[in-house]
Parts: C-alpha cells; structure tokens; sequence
C-alpha cells in the first residue's frame, strides 16, 4: 500500500473509533477538547501567520535543499525544489497550526523545543502562544530553509512593528525607534552562527539534529512541551523521543506529527504510547500528544474528533 492510500485507510479507520465532545468523561481531557478543539476564537497570530503562508504557496523561485528527512507523499526528495512546493507539502496546515497555539496557551510551557522548522509558520504559532519569558528553540536540518524561516520571522515582526505604536518590554515606543530595534535584532543574530536570535523570541538552531539536539536540551534543562516534526522515519522518531525522555517531567507534553503519515509513523506512535512513562495519550490523527502526568492510575488512550466533523455522535 502506497503511503498516500495507508493514510486515507488509516483516516476511515480513525473516524469510526473517534469521540467527540459528548463522550469524553475525564476533566482534563474534556478541558482539552473544549479549549483546543472546539474553541473557534481567532486571534491576531493567525491572520498575520497565515498571510506569510500565502506568500510563502506563491513563491516561484527555486532552491538547492539538503532533505535530511523520509521526503514527501507528493514529490518525494529534491535537489532543488519550489519554495511554494516545500511550502505545499511541508507546512503544517492551518488548524493544525492553531491547536497548536491553543495547546501552548493552555499548558503555558517556559520551555519549548520545535524538532523540524521548516518554513517557520507553525514556529510562529506556537512562539506567540508561549509566555512572554519562555525558552524557545526550534532545530531544522537544512540551512537554505531555515534562512527562509528567517526571513519569515523577520517579516511577522515587520507586521507588528508598521503600527503607529508598539509595545515592547511594557512600554510604548514611537516609529521612529523602530529601525533601532531591527538593528539590534539583527546584530544579534550576527553574533551566533549556529543560534539565530529572533525578535519573536525564537532561537533557530540550524544543522542535523543528531548533532544539535543534545545541546539544546543540555542548555534548557528540562522540556515542557515538544512538537516534534523531523525525519518521519520510524528510527529516528524514536530516537527523538528518547532523546527528550530524560529532559520530561509529570507535566509536560510531546506532540509527535504526522503519527499516520507512513506504516514507519504508525509503528513509532504505538510505541512510544505503550512506553512505560506514558499515562495518556490523545490521537488527533494529524498529530498525537503524549503526557506523562502521574495522576491518572491507569494508562488512557483517547482519539478526539471535532463534534461538527462527527455530526450526531
């Protein structure tokens, strides 16, 4: 079976399984569902992040790209390749990207780590969600899409900055100390070569993760929340998850993507629900979330669907 067609079997078998709203009994997953799930509230990340997006699918120009990763369903793994085509199957789509942000903004993590980058959109999302002091790094493999990731978060905070007034650390500054701000911002970048420092508050690490994460959770110390999104192959999924094992606690959160993307995927989520440190699960077919809290007796698995997609049940 193709990828693609594994992946439309898994979705009907997934959709059967699922729960919706009305039959979920545990409090805390029932806050899950009524605060990510079905809470249609937009805020002003998703409009600018999703403008970026647009440009992004509209971009001709064509780059040379190291693929450290399984590839793609659709074009499988290039040289050189489209940004708006890297943009197409590479990206998170966007209500994924905004229970994303809402995930963060529930669980308010002070530490968090992105594994895979790519064009920087759902980086956005979850670093305007985080609390205003959070730790935040995220890791992509190939060099020429992380200087687009770059350029994408310099531009959302050129987004913010047109406005007649900002704030910054709780003060309102004038236009006229805006290209201030971009200088410092740009010098420090210039300082690291392996970190660059946003001025959302992203520090974008760039190389193989094998060879830059170990040092980046050295560094935070403890994680509170993980979206993993890397090399979509069965050895290194879990290889990422074990990486961050020593680095969790009772209250954080790893969301592994694209758990159906592959046999590989599928195979790699069922294990790492089934390990002995994980007390529940929630499978949201395009990603899966993993907790670790001590308060649940039993192991849970939960498969959660929005109630209008799941209409009666």
């Amino acid at each position: 079976m193709t990828p693609f067609f594994f992946t439309i079997f898994e979705f009907i078998r997934f959709y059967w399984k699922a729960d919706t709203r009305y039959r979920i009994h545990s409090p805390f997953v029932y806050q899950f569902v009524e605060e990510v799930l079905e809470d249609d509230r937009n805020f002003y990340v998703f409009k600018r992040a999703e403008s970026l997006r647009t440009f992004l699918l509209s971009d001709n120009k064509e780059i040379k790209i190291t693929d450290f990763g399984a590839g793609s369903h659709v074009d499988g793994v290039k040289k050189m390749r489209r940004i708006k085509d890297i943009a197409r199957t590479a990206l998170s789509p966007a209500f994924q990207c905004r229970w994303l942000f809402k995930i963060v903004q529930l669980y308010a993590p002070e530490n968090l780590i992105e594994l895979g980058t790519s064009l920087g959109i759902s980086t956005l999302y979850l670093s305007e969600a985080a609390p205003k002091n959070a730790s935040f790094y995220t890791l992509e493999g190939a060099p020429e899409i992380a200087n687009i990731a770059q350029s994408i978060f310099d531009a959302f905070q050129d987004q913010l900055l047109k406005s007649d007034f900002v704030r910054y650390n709780k003060k309102l500054l004038k236009p006229e100390t805006l290209n201030q701000l971009r200088i410092t911002n740009y010098e420090l970048r210039k300082k690291s070569a392996d970190v660059q420092h946003s001025p959302t508050g992203i520090n974008l690490v760039v190389g193989r993760f094998e060879d830059t994460l170990e040092a980046v959770l050295k560094k935070v110390g403890k994680i509170d929340f993980a979206f993993i999104d890397g090399n979509h192959r069965y050895d290194a999924t879990m290889n990422y998850f074990h990486s961050l094992l020593p680095y969790t606690h009772a209250y954080s959160v790893l969301v592994f993507d694209d758990i159906y993307w592959s046999e590989d995927m599928k195979r790699a989520w069922e294990e790492i629900k089934n390990h002995s440190s994980v007390t529940l699960t929630i499978d949201l077919f395009w990603c899966g979330l993993i907790f670790f809290r001590k308060e649940n007796a039993e192991k849970q698995h939960f498969k959660l669907i929005k109630a209008i997609w799941k209409p009666g049940l």
